[in-house]
């Protein structure tokens, strides 16, 4: 048997949210047997590694698969909130989450030519998230019109959107670069269009302002405060610039903001937002519109109507790549999880592919005979 890499052994376990104390009661094992085989003083025996296997969901072969050669951890991840301990752990899930994702696309690149990472440069230091968004629309020549199809937009610059559970309901989405490539991750627990669109554009602002922030800074509540302002703020430039969606503002009604959510893509919590940072609405105004929002129950996850004219954050590059792959006989479906021994919720948050769709293929060389009916 090929030799048991102790990095995957934690990486197993913390994208399945658990301790070594968790995973050694259910292995029936001591939580200093799991931190020996986590740091490389011991490994575990075949029986053990079946059991952690089945346990966590791993593939065998996947703890004894080396990193690509050249492959850099993660930078900072940036999330939405990281105070308790729940929290805390969801995090780690993500981030491994977030490399085993990356390794797929390593993978992937070898065989498909992706598009190439295309982040602006919007300036120097200190620059306000209002002219970084117009900084990043003139780069992508995007002019001032709406963003429809915002998640081909960002596939198109080379940035990979993925979608998970991300298992915690204060965690909306995070971003990170890896090996010089950008990725979104957007949350699939709530299926708030709008919600989602903006989370696509709050990472965006990380991944174009915050690049060179570190771990430090993010784990610091204040600092972490103002990089979300930072990022709000850019979003919300982003994706009603001032002056096209100023222009647009008449009616200052809920009503009024709601007929104009179809085309924006983005709720009426965000516009009336947006519509006090540029001056078109008082305070008193805004808190009377929140107020109301409140009282209507629009302010919670899916509250407002009108969310299913809003266009989805489509991804496509990975699943599309896949195909492009298959169709051209390069290699067949039930390949993959051999060529990537990863557990099929990877796969399937990577290129959009289903387990069944994976393990249902069948083998080029493999006949099937039709079963025997009774005379």
């Amino acid at each position: 048997m090929s030799a048991v890499l102790p990095e995957r052994i934690a990486q197993a376990r913390e994208l399945q949210g658990l301790t070594k104390t968790e995973i050694a009661s259910a292995l029936g094992v001591s939580p200093a047997a799991v931190a020996q085989w986590e740091s490389g003083v011991k490994s575990p025996t075949a029986e053990n590694l079946a059991l952690l296997a089945r346990e966590v969901g791993f593939p065998i072969a996947a703890f004894q698969r080396a990193q690509p050669v050249g492959f850099s951890q993660p930078g900072p991840l940036s999330f939405r909130a990281r105070s308790n301990g729940t929290t805390r752990r969801a995090n780690v899930r993500a981030e491994q989450l977030a490399k085993l994702v990356a390794e797929a696309y390593v993978w992937l690149s070898e065989r498909v030519a992706l598009p190439l990472p295309n982040l602006p440069d919007v300036g120097a230091p200190g620059i306000s998230p209002e002219e970084a968004a117009q900084a990043c629309r003139r780069a992508w020549n995007l002019g001032d019109r709406p963003i429809l199809k915002l998640g081909e937009l960002l596939e198109s610059q080379g940035i990979i959107v993925a979608r998970a559970s991300l298992g915690d309901e204060k965690l909306d989405a995070f971003s990170c670069l890896v090996s010089g490539r950008p990725f979104v991750f957007l949350g699939s627990d709530k299926l708030d269009r709008a919600r989602s669109r903006f989370d696509a554009a709050h990472e965006l602002a990380h991944l174009i302002l915050h690049q060179h922030y570190t771990e430090r800074h993010l784990s610091d509540a204040d600092d972490h405060k103002e990089l979300e302002q930072q990022a709000n703020a850019f979003a919300s430039a982003f994706l009603m610039p001032a002056t096209t969606f100023g222009q647009e503002i008449f009616d200052t009604t809920l009503n009024g903001f709601l007929r104009l959510k179809e085309r924006w893509g983005v709720s009426v919590q965000a516009m009336v937002v947006r519509s006090f940072q540029l001056g078109l609405i008082d305070e008193h105004r805004r808190t009377e519109l929140f107020r109301q929002m409140s009282a209507k129950g629009w302010r919670k996850a899916r509250g407002e109507p009108l969310d299913n004219l809003v266009p989805e954050v489509n991804r496509s590059v990975g699943k599309r790549s896949i195909e492009l792959l298959t169709q051209n006989g390069v290699i067949h479906l039930w390949e993959i999880p051999n060529e990537i021994p990863f557990p099929d919720e990877v796969l399937h948050v990577a290129f959009n592919i289903t387990p069944e769709s994976l393990h249902d293929a069948v083998a080029p060389n493999v006949v099937l005979f039709p079963a025997k009916t009774g005379e």
